[in-house]
């Protein structure tokens, strides 16, 4: 690999599937040269990329980690709007099977009108077009001159479920999906520069819930996270009870996360 400037990562949604007034729905943008490489695509992910000055025509690829709604939901309006806004090119889709269905059915069937009504006025249609790669087994996704992306899969609720590592001679990132304890995640995620996490909420919280056996608590994160020798953790996927208590039970799980 040529060495690249060190790559940034945007936090684009920290929430989950739960409307919340400040957490957007999963979106990450990781930055590598001139290459955005997005994360997920959930609830306000297009808003919230466009308030932090990235336009959606610049996404370079995307990787989807799973197909619950909350991770996808904003993906067609991506695709529409940078069509809309000139993008003239393939958007390369990664994602577990059924993500090239989902982009027929939830895309191109559900707005044929409008495709028609815009493409009867000039538009092209090669330029809504995409690539899908659905990933059939954990391990090489791509390869390129600047980094490497390698997939893990996890159980989470049924689905096919990846977390990515993106590799690049500088450093190394771990991006999770929503997940059960594993623990093939610490090697994954071994000596990892960063490793952004999923942490819905505290233990006590998921004794409430009959999804809680889903995802990770902060108890498993610390761990996995002392363990593979992590440098520097940011939670995302937040299913926090109480929005006025947001702040308390985020610090909360920090600090359970420190110790």
């Amino acid at each position: 690999m040529n060495k690249p400037s060190s790559p940034s990562v945007l936090i684009a949604g920290s929430g989950a599937v739960r409307a919340h007034p400040t957490r957007g729905g999963p979106c990450y943008l990781v930055t590598i040269d001139d290459q955005n490489l997005l994360f997920d695509c959930g609830r306000c992910a297009v808003h919230n990329l466009s308030r932090f000055g990235i336009p959606v025509e610049s996404i370079s690829e995307t990787y989807i980690t799973h197909l619950h709604f909350d991770h996808i939901c904003d993906l067609p309006l991506m695709l529409l709007l940078s069509w809309n806004n000139g993008r003239s090119r393939h958007m390369p889709i990664f994602g577990p099977k059924g993500i090239g269905a989902f982009l027929e059915n939830g895309l191109r069937q559900a707005y044929v009108a409008d495709i028609k009504s815009r493409t009867a006025h000039g538009k092209s249609w090669d330029g809504l077009d995409w690539d899908t790669h659905e990933i059939a087994k954990e391990g090489l996704v791509r390869e390129t001159d600047s980094f490497i992306i390698e997939s893990l899969a996890t159980k989470h609720a049924g689905l096919l479920n990846y977390n990515y590592r993106i590799k690049t001679p500088s450093s190394k990132i771990v991006i999770t999906s929503d997940s059960e304890p594993d623990p093939r995640l610490i090697e994954f995620c071994r000596d990892a520069d960063l490793m952004v996490v999923e942490c819905s909420g505290t233990k006590e919280f998921y004794d409430t819930q009959a999804w809680g056996g889903w995802h990770m608590t902060p108890e498993d994160v610390g761990r996995i996270a002392r363990e593979a020798g992590v440098k520097k953790v940011v939670l995302k996927h937040l299913v926090i009870e109480s929005f006025s208590k947001d702040p308390d039970v985020s610090e909360k799980m920090a600090e359970t996360i420190r110790s």
